[in-house]
């Protein structure tokens, strides 16, 4: 925990996104996680 830190507050490790949905379509969102293809985050975008 101590040396990831550091490495994501310089922007050296960062976490891998799937894909963004928009916050209405948090229904489509779940799907592609039950799909349990994904590699990485799938997030949920609130405007």
């Amino acid at each position: 925990e101590e040396k990831v830190w550091p490495l994501i507050e310089a922007g050296k490790v960062r976490p891998l996104m799937d894909s963004t949905f928009a916050l209405n379509e948090a229904a489509s969102a779940h799907a592609r996680m039950e799909e349990s293809s994904h590699a990485g985050k799938i997030v949920l975008k609130v405007s």
